[in-house]
């Protein structure tokens, strides 16, 4: 192609970069009193700064610099880039680097790109950002990372490492020379059980600024490393619609989903109505599966568990009116009742949460001329002694902490000592994260674990809106949603 033909066709931005262009044709170049010579095969012409410079910038088309800056991505090696065998190879694609030495100190900028099929050139820098933005990584192959995924170990720089594409453009994780755990991660203090589960190898949720992140250790990194979206893909809620709120999956869910688990035996809503069935991450752990449906065995456990938990919401709704009266003196009404021999009125007192303590009743059974076994009866009316039922709270507290620790040593201590496991104990541990397994075992060492699946295993996991209507009486899926919560 004759040098004047370039001058008009290519796309270029500055005087040095059509010196390129000239260059690269075969034109030797040089420069005097504001004019340049060109020579080729016994051509020669000779261009003003002026004219070139007019001619810079004229034809600006970045559609069409982006469409090079592609093709040119998918066959750059950076590694090779000052390799003179490796530029040869390039000419055959139409595809020339001219280097420029000392070009204010800048190595970014140190080339120039010069595309001859399109006919256009630019940086080496702007090459470099095009790439990396589209999550090429310039070896040569065209390999392009999967955005937000972490590449496998390689050499970086001379360095073992690895990259991660995400919308900043490339992230570069080099390999530490030992693991260390850090005691904070986004400026949330890991607690002991999750060190000791990332020790474990295993995926950890933790919350921060009220969203669950996935950690784990990566062992080629030797890092804590932050686990994305597009590699596990956990949702918030499963199931929810317009007209029914889903279920909230837990902290506790997403470190079993994460690690491989299902969630087993949940009660699940569909337009067809309810059903029971096990919640599983797919194989490329980017969704979720729903398997062993079983629709009848949920309708089954819906009419066992209905007016129990109609029931259980009404006393709950009663405890609430009675927590926001005002002005209700309970002992002075528990005196009034003892001095009129009202013993109605105590048991009613006593339904309603009263708790007075065995002095206390002594004291006013005397005051009011109670005998010894009237006395007596009042006494065993309100239960269980105040020491004893502190003695009880203390062993659940420390029950509940054992089984949030796997301390199972002190879960057989406290089961020899005669504590009885309660349905209350089992709700409170799930509700604060205690695993699966873990439940089972506490069960298991309390005698409490049979072979079919108690209503206790079963957690809701799609329930309807409440419903704005006063009139209407509450749905029966309202219902179990509330009473489920409060449990």
């Amino acid at each position: 192609m004759k040098l004047r033909e370039a001058l008009d066709t290519y796309m270029f931005d500055n005087v040095g970069q059509f010196g390129g262009i000239a260059e690269s044709l075969g034109y030797q170049t040089e420069y005097r009193d504001g004019y340049f010579r060109f020579r080729k095969d016994g051509e020669e012409l000779s261009m003003s700064v002026s004219e070139i410079r007019e001619k810079a910038g004229a034809k600006y088309d970045e559609s069409l610099r982006d469409q090079s800056k592609e093709r040119v991505s998918a066959l750059f090696d950076k590694e090779r880039a000052n390799d003179p065998k490796y530029v040869a190879e390039l000419e055959k694609d139409g595809i020339s680097i001219k280097r420029w030495e000392n070009l204010k100190g800048h190595d970014k900028d140190g080339f120039t790109v010069i595309d001859h099929r399109l006919k256009v050139c630019y940086t080496g820098q702007s090459l470099y950002e095009y790439a990396y933005k589209q999550g090429n990584i310039l070896d040569g192959k065209g390999t392009k990372l999967e955005k937000g995924v972490m590449s496998d170990l390689m050499e970086i720089h001379g360095k073992p490492g690895k990259l991660r594409f995400n919308d900043d453009g490339i992230s570069v994780f080099y390999r530490k020379e030992a693991l260390v755990i850090p005691d904070k991660v986004l400026g949330k203090k890991l607690g002991k059980k999750e060190k000791e589960q990332l020790l474990a190898g295993d995926i950890v949720p933790i919350t921060v600024n009220k969203k669950d992140i996935l950690l784990q250790v990566d062992r080629d990194l030797n890092s804590v490393i932050l686990r994305t979206n597009q590699e596990i893909k956990i949702p918030d809620i499963i199931g929810q619609t317009s007209e029914y709120g889903g279920y909230k999956l837990t902290k506790a869910d997403k470190y079993l989903l994460a690690n491989g688990h299902a969630l087993e035996n949940k009660l699940l809503h569909s337009p067809e109505g309810y059903f029971i069935a096990d919640i599983q991450l797919t194989d490329d752990r980017k969704g979720v599966m729903i398997q062993n449906i079983t629709p009848g065995k949920a309708q089954e456990l819906i009419k066992a568990m209905t007016p129990k938990l109609e029931a259980h919401a009404a006393n709950i709704e009663a405890a609430k009116e009675q927590k926001h009266e005002e002005g209700r003196n309970m002992e002075a009404e528990f005196k009034e009742a003892v001095g009129k021999h009202d013993f109605e009125k105590i048991g009613k007192l006593k339904e309603e949460g009263y708790k007075p303590s065995e002095e206390f009743i002594k004291g006013i059974g005397k005051e009011h001329g109670l005998d010894e076994r009237q006395t007596h009866e009042v006494i065993q009316l309100f239960g269980t002694k105040p020491e004893e039922q502190g003695e009880h709270e203390r062993q659940a507290a420390r029950l509940l902490d054992a089984a949030q620790t796997d301390n199972f040593h002190v879960i057989q201590e406290i089961q020899k000592e005669g504590y009885r496991l309660t349905q209350e104990d089992l709700t409170r541990m799930r509700e604060t994260g205690v695993q699966a397994n873990t439940l089972i075992a506490v069960q298991k060492i309390f005698g409490m674990e049979g072979s079919t699946k108690t209503l206790g295993d079963v957690k809701l996991a799609s329930t309807p809106k409440p419903d704005n209507s006063k009139e209407m009486a509450r749905p029966i899926a309202s219902t179990i949603n509330r009473a489920f919560n409060d449990l």
